[in-house]
């Protein structure tokens, strides 16, 4: 009984004084000025959250784009976004209009972790920096749904979730043990 509590006390005596003199759980612990905010993002615009579909770890944001500052000439523009942060507070809610503030990762756009990206209504001084600043946006025709459904499942935003690769591997090994089970005792 007594060397785990010698072994824990001296494990204490040695680990406290490693402590790190400051931490930060986030490279964006202060928030950038709009300025600098303005030249970090590759696409900043004012939007109305059409749908928000929910995926494994993140959610892909279906936006319909009301006036673009930097970056977007589109009408409408799919994002994806930290399922558990999202806009500062938590995930964006569907039917509301935001700012974006959203960096382009890979081929598509992504609201990072640490954009000052909030809803129109908590933007006034943002909004008041981007004033004068409007691109206009190109209207394009709506895609056929059975080529968008392909594009999806393409790029791997169909309806095929972790969870559901999960369950088709289990099931997958279920059937490769009882074949193995099988062949034992036959022999």
């Amino acid at each position: 009984m007594k060397k785990p509590l010698l072994l824990l006390a001296g494990m204490l005596f040695v680990l406290l004084p490693l402590q790190p003199s400051q931490v930060q759980a986030l490279s964006c612990a202060e928030p950038r000025s709009m300025e600098e905010a303005y030249i970090y993002y590759d696409a900043i615009l004012e939007g109305h959250l059409d749908k928000s579909v929910s995926h494994f770890n993140r959610n892909e944001l279906r936006i319909t784009v009301k006036t673009s500052y930097k970056g977007v000439g589109e009408e409408r523009i799919i994002a994806d976004e930290d399922k558990f942060w999202g806009v500062v507070n938590g995930p964006s809610a569907s039917g509301e209009d935001y700012l974006f503030f959203l960096k382009i990762k890979g081929d598509h756009w992504e609201n990072p972790l640490c954009a000052p990206s909030r809803p129109v209504a908590e933007s006034a001084a943002a909004l008041a920096y981007l004033k004068g600043k409007e691109i206009p946006l190109q209207r394009a025709a709506e895609p056929a749904a059975q080529d968008t459904a392909w594009k999806n499942l393409i790029q791997g935003q169909g309806s095929l979730t972790a969870a559901g690769l999960i369950l088709a591997a289990a099931a997958l090994g279920a059937l490769g043990l009882s074949a193995v089970l099988r062949r034992r005792r036959r022999r």
